[in-house]
């Protein structure tokens, strides 16, 4: 049985921006909530299908996961999927879309179909531990991509002194794993 969340968000910005900004390693660590940080992090030399991304995460500077996400499916500038082939959750499929929905306004929506970890357990608490978890993840993702993206450079660099130029650069207090 798997489970699925889902967040959408209307950015000004182009389809294309929204897309680059989701490539480049270096937001992973901008989006992020505070308490949850990119220990480490090992991209791939090309975005293309099959492609595999590592990511170490901290959490509260107790607790580490580490994710291996393989891209299942790359559709510039619409559309990444990846997949967990290890992490928390039993199972964990991302997909990434983005959408023009008006004149230099894309429409951001992130779907995770999952499965939580601990069998029955987890499903048992999904509603109270696991669903929680993604609702708070990626309503702070898309609030600071919004306001990093609105606020900053066609390429998602935060514009000196603009609202995206805070939190640019992060120390252990905050940040987050992304697939």
């Amino acid at each position: 049985m798997t489970l699925y969340y889902e967040k959408k968000s209307e950015i000004r910005t182009s389809v294309e921006a929204l897309y680059r900004f989701h490539q480049n390693p270096a937001n992973l660590h901008r989006i992020n909530p505070p308490g949850v940080w990119v220990a480490e992090l090992r991209m791939p030399k090309e975005w293309k299908s099959g492609a595999r991304l590592g990511v170490r995460v901290s959490i509260l500077g107790i607790l580490t996961q580490d994710w291996e996400v393989s891209l299942e499916e790359v559709s510039p500038p619409c559309r990444l999927v990846d997949v967990a082939l290890r992490g928390p959750y039993s199972q964990w499929r991302h997909i990434h879309s983005f959408q023009e929905v008006g004149p230099k306004v894309a429409l951001l929506t992130d779907r995770v179909e999952y499965l939580p970890p601990w069998g029955r357990w987890g499903l048992l608490l999904d509603r109270w531990v696991f669903r929680p978890q993604l609702a708070l993840l990626f309503a702070w993702r898309h609030r600071q991509t919004k306001r990093i993206l609105e606020g900053g450079s066609r390429d998602g660099t935060p514009v000196k002194g603009s609202p995206g130029q805070h939190g640019a650069q992060r120390g252990p207090a905050s940040g987050a794993a992304r697939s």
